[in-house]
């Protein structure tokens, strides 16, 4: 399953004309670089839950630090 956002902007808006220029200059799409704002953004806001808990393998640990759900590799 893939969860989509669906993000609009007006005609008249210049944001997506800078988004799409920052990209080019780090050679990504504007979902690519849009995503790493995101992800960024919310890395800060866990950033006070502590250090990483290990797991029993790479999708436990995933799931166990909060990155994905539980089941969500197809278990």
């Amino acid at each position: 399953m893939t969860i989509r956002y669906v993000i609009e902007f007006d005609d008249r808006e210049l944001l997506p004309d800078k988004l799409a220029a920052e990209a080019s200059k780090l050679g990504l799409s504007v979902e690519q670089l849009i995503k790493r704002f995101i992800v960024d953004g919310m890395e800060e806001l866990s950033s006070e839950e502590g250090p990483a808990e290990l797991g029993e393998n790479w999708e436990d640990f995933l799931v166990k630090n909060g990155v994905w759900r539980k089941g969500s590799s197809g278990e």
